[in-house]
């Protein structure tokens, strides 16, 4: 069902779902904090909520794609 409801027309023409992921990301210096927490002591953060750990992964799957759509996400207020 998905997979049709994203291949479906809408009055004003196609969505491009990665464009307005891309265009509503916004750098969260938290997440950045945790992904930095993950690579400079990992066993400290294997012990945080996996809540939170799945946050991160989110955040830095949406920061991946802003960048592939041409974001700077090296930036703070783009």
């Amino acid at each position: 069902m998905s997979d049709i409801l994203s291949r479906s027309g809408f009055l004003d023409g196609p969505r491009n779902k990665g464009q307005i992921r891309a265009d509503a990301w916004k750098r969260d210096e938290r997440m950045e904090e945790l992904a930095a927490l993950r690579e400079s002591r990992p066993e400290t953060f294997d012990r945080l909520n996996s809540t939170v750990r799945m946050s991160l992964g989110y955040y830095e799957n949406d920061k991946k794609n802003a960048a592939e759509h041409g974001r700077d996400v090296t930036k703070g207020d783009n």
